[in-house]
């Protein structure tokens, strides 16, 4: 029987690479006139397609190229979904809409096969890079360099050409910009290799960070752009991402917009960090979800992150009956945005809320509210159903603040 070598960086394993999913489910979602309304940064953090501006033909849009990642589907797989999706039937053709920036009414291209081709390569393409981001930063102490290589268009720019074959360190400020695509349609990738194929290559003096005016034509911005690149694809989206998560963790976050928080929380919530805790193997206070204003001061208490503790994941670990993982974690900061929640006053007058992670495999997370102090921590997660957490809100203890 003939034996065939693995190719590195694939697999046989089912499905894509989980950090691929975990980076696109972690996005929310930015309503938006055009591609250019939204700078690299939101786009890291959210989903966006220009001329869709209601949030739940957003939302099934999300759910159709989630969809694609998570199957693996083809192109045609993909526009035979979207165009099969209810919520997405009257998003095709030309309508008149008004530009927020101009006030004025044009006639725009809606969905096309063209356009929903872009929306595929580009959503695709981004979110495999930023997954091989967060696998390149977990092997860096084994693989500590990258090889700048070519895809396999026919033509390409002249100055990706030139950074064909660049050898450089993961940590070399080149690839906060460099990180492949760089570009609409852009193919290049990169090879992660070790310190001795890197020496044996040669490693590369790290380019000057060459730079052009780019002054958006829908808001009037000027930015510098690294040359070569399209602007929109200047930056990293991995890198934005991990170091949003990192901020998370010194407690620096707190002036990000709602986006940026939301997407650090759920890629924390989903994290080694969590997993660690969860099993009761680190002593940190992890910030896992964003507390909404309105329901914070509802329990008389300012502060916006909930955090959980190892002593609390060992306890949920004991109590609850089934496994609670960091997808769990992440349902649970998206159901404190999202879902129906109560507020619970017990004997003591102490108040708590509860959070119900609703669906098939539903879930009932506690978060304790110290308001002398302005803390929130996560201290019971549970198994449940909606029949059994609305029969917990006929107890005269418990007030639903949100449906």
């Amino acid at each position: 029987m003939t034996e065939f070598p693995d190719r590195p960086g694939y697999s046989f394993d089912p499905g894509p690479p989980p950090e691929v999913a975990r980076f696109f489910a972690n996005k929310g979602i930015a309503p938006s006139f055009s591609f250019q309304d939204v700078e690299p940064a939101e786009h890291a953090v959210s989903f966006v397609v220009a001329k869709m501006a209601q949030e739940d033909m957003l939302s099934a849009a999300k759910g159709e190229v989630q969809r694609a990642i998570d199957e693996g589907m083809t192109f045609e797989a993909f526009k035979k979904s979207w165009r099969g999706n209810a919520a997405l039937k009257e998003w095709w053709g030309r309508e008149v809409q008004t530009d927020p920036v101009t006030g004025q009414e044009r006639i725009v291209q809606l969905g096309s096969p063209r356009r929903l081709r872009t929306i595929y390569r580009a959503n695709l393409r981004a979110a495999r890079a930023a997954g091989q981001w967060e696998r390149i930063e977990r092997t860096k102490r084994a693989m500590p360099y990258l090889e700048y290589r070519l895809g396999p268009s026919e033509r390409h720019r002249p100055h990706h050409v030139a950074k064909e074959g660049l050898v450089l360190p993961v940590d070399d400020p080149f690839w906060d910009d460099w990180m492949p695509p760089n570009g609409w349609g852009c193919k290049c990738w990169v090879r992660q290799i070790t310190r001795r194929a890197a020496e044996e290559k040669g490693i590369s003096r790290s380019p000057g960070r060459e730079t052009r005016e780019f002054i958006n034509p829908r808001t009037g911005e000027v930015k510098d752009v690294p040359v070569g690149l399209d602007p929109s694809w200047d930056r990293n989206p991995g890198k934005l991402r991990r170091q949003h998560m990192e901020q998370l963790l010194e407690g620096k976050l707190s002036a990000a917009s709602e986006p940026e928080a939301r997407a650090a929380l759920r890629d924390m919530a989903s994290s080694w960090a969590v997993q660690r805790v969860l099993q009761g193997r680190s002593d940190a206070a992890v910030p896992v979800a964003l507390m909404p204003p309105e329901i914070g001061a509802a329990l008389g208490n300012q502060a916006r992150f909930v955090r959980i503790t190892d002593r609390t994941g060992q306890t949920i670990g004991a109590q609850s009956g089934a496994a609670v993982t960091p997808e769990v974690m992440a349902r649970v900061s998206d159901a404190l945005v999202e879902g129906p929640l109560a507020e619970e006053t017990d004997a003591e007058g102490r108040r708590s809320l509860a959070i119900l992670v609703d669906g098939p495999d539903a879930w009932e997370a506690i978060v304790t509210s110290l308001p002398e102090t302005d803390e929130l921590w996560i201290s019971a997660v549970r198994q449940t159903s909606r029949a059994e957490w609305r029969e917990r809100l006929a107890r005269e203890t418990r007030t639903l603040l949100r449906e």
